[in-house]
């Protein structure tokens, strides 16, 4: 099979309804970028020498591969659980509880599938995120593969003052990737350069963050404070009483609704 971009959309829709992730998010966005793209190499002084260039992350599954396409999509959260947690001041609503704890393990059976699919077909391909390597050896708070700075080169959104990446469907959902040794030609990212071009300065997510985490400016984000925030907050039997089940981080989600950019680009 000759695989082409609508090939790979219509493949990354049908795992969006095989996986159930339709049981927690919306239609998926889809974009391309090159592996040879300078952000790539960038990030290693923005974010860490730690973090992965696509071919890193490659190699550590398939050492004679050579990295050609980043992958990257976004799963909007479902409209019930935004809704819902617009309502909360202190801690996430049930339904969003539910898409962290469980909408991700979807996810991550989409970035899987979406892998296998293309060495299927001929082509050497990783999700980093679910790599062995992924978690280990690293400072506290930094990412080997971050999906949202990748997600901003590949043309998908740009940051907020949260952090988090304001995209055409807004900044409420969950980011997957896939490298891949399938070459095709990226998608123009409309922003440009610029990391912060869709955001509005508002300052409504910071105004929403009962942990005081967010600042006037991106890079006053206290992500140790966000952290710690969510750890004391719910303790295990916490999760347990208040949701229902444990073991499964249940994330907050306060930044991302009741702001302007909840749903869609400002």
């Amino acid at each position: 099979m000759q695989i082409t971009k609508d090939i790979i959309e219509e493949e990354i829709q049908h795992l969006y309804y095989a996986t159930g992730a339709n049981s927690f998010f919306e239609p998926p966005l889809v974009a391309f970028a090159s592996a040879d793209d300078n952000w790539f190499e960038t990030f290693k002084s923005l974010i860490g020498p730690d973090h992965w260039t696509p071919q890193e992350a490659l190699n550590l599954a398939d050492k004679t591969a050579t990295a050609k396409t980043v992958i990257s999509f976004v799963l909007p959260v479902a409209q019930i659980a935004r809704e819902e947690n617009r309502r909360e001041t202190k801690k996430p609503g049930y339904h969003w509880a539910r898409t962290r704890s469980f909408g991700d393990q979807a996810l991550q059976n989409v970035r899987n599938q979406l892998a296998r699919f293309l060495q299927e077909q001929g082509h050497p391909a990783v999700a980093p995120f679910m790599l062995d390597d992924y978690g280990k050896s690293l400072q506290r708070l930094q990412s080997r593969w971050s999906e949202r700075h990748v997600a901003f080169v590949a043309g998908l959104g740009t940051f907020g003052l949260s952090g988090g990446l304001i995209t055409e469907r807004g900044v409420a959902h969950r980011l997957g990737s896939v490298v891949t040794q399938w070459e095709t030609k990226p998608t123009a990212r409309p922003y440009g350069d610029d990391p912060t071009a869709w955001c509005l300065k508002c300052g409504k997510c910071a105004r929403r963050c009962p942990a005081n985490s967010i600042g006037k400016t991106l890079l006053e984000r206290d992500k140790q404070k966000c952290l710690d925030y969510q750890k004391n907050l719910f303790p295990a039997q916490t999760r347990l009483e208040t949701y229902g089940w444990m073991d499964f981080g249940i994330g907050c989600g306060l930044c991302q609704t009741d702001v302007p950019c909840e749903f869609k680009r400002p």
